[in-house]
């Protein structure tokens, strides 16, 4: 019966445990970033050691993806999945490392219930019978008496069902790099809001500005609608990157529309 028990507890054992790093499993690249351009302009090989933060669960994904863009960083990709095992934060940070993000950050555990279910087990079981017997003869001699005894061994299974409870957790995990400031503005298209309020489909809003940059000392601020450059009319976003592009290393004028009102901003676009 102690082997019987000590089996119990080590399938127990293997089922509560895991070892498959599931940030690692369930990492997904970023599909909105270009990671050859942030191999290009990432402000320095990635560190051996990541830096390490945590969180609680993101309000919603620009929210937190922006507020780490205005720290210069960009995401590299994230990691979400629900889990019965426990994964260690050790787990997130070497999946750092082996994509080479300057950065992680740990969302915390979200408990999400558990589960019971019965777990057949199945041994195998000997059963062993003896039988003892005698026999008398009689003869002209008179009579004689003899003893006998034998053994019956029998080989089957047995099943025993052991409960088995699982706490489930959702886990998660975003993994950025550290970029070179240039200007310091990432922009984004008009949405239809905008769009109406504007009376045009033209143009590209500022969604963020990197802190300390020349563009956040300039004080460019998120939500300004540039309009044109040199009086060259935006037409959409990606005529505004290549109109950036070709502007590369000279000083420009951005015509902003804030609030209704027109401005202007003059900004070094730098190498």
């Amino acid at each position: 019966m102690k082997k019987r028990h000590l089996i119990l507890l080590s399938l127990a054992a293997t089922l509560l445990s895991g070892c498959a790093n599931g940030y690692k499993q369930f990492y997904t690249v970023n599909p909105h970033t270009n990671l050859e351009a942030i191999a290009k302009n990432r402000a320095a090989p990635p560190l051996d050691e990541p830096v390490v933060e945590r969180s609680g669960p993101p309000p919603d994904h620009d929210t937190f993806v922006n507020s780490y863009r205005r720290r210069g960083y960009e995401l590299l990709g994230a990691s979400e999945f629900s889990s019965g095992s426990t994964h260690k934060d050790e787990q997130a940070i070497q999946q750092a490392k082996d994509i080479g993000a300057d950065l992680v950050v740990i969302i915390n555990p979200q408990y999400q219930g558990s589960t019971t279910e019965n777990v057949p087990l199945t041994l195998p079981t000997t059963t062993t019978s003896y039988s003892t017997g005698t026999a008398t003869a009689y003869g002209r001699g008179g009579t004689v008496t003899a003893y006998g005894s034998g053994t019956t061994t029998t080989y089957g299974t047995s099943t025993t069902y052991i409960p088995v409870t699982t706490h489930r957790n959702h886990y998660g995990a975003a993994f950025f790099a550290k970029m070179k400031t240039n200007i310091g503005l990432n922009f984004r298209p008009l949405n239809g809001d905008e769009r109406q309020d504007l009376q045009t489909n033209q143009g590209v809003v500022v969604a963020v500005v990197v802190e300390d940059s020349r563009a956040f000392h300039a004080d460019f601020l998120e939500g300004d609608v540039v309009v044109a450059v040199d009086d060259v009319k935006v037409t959409g976003l990606s005529a505004f990157r290549s109109l950036m592009e070709s502007k590369r290393g000279t000083e420009v004028t951005f015509n902003i529309l804030r609030k209704g009102k027109a401005i202007n901003k003059v900004l070094n676009l730098g190498q």
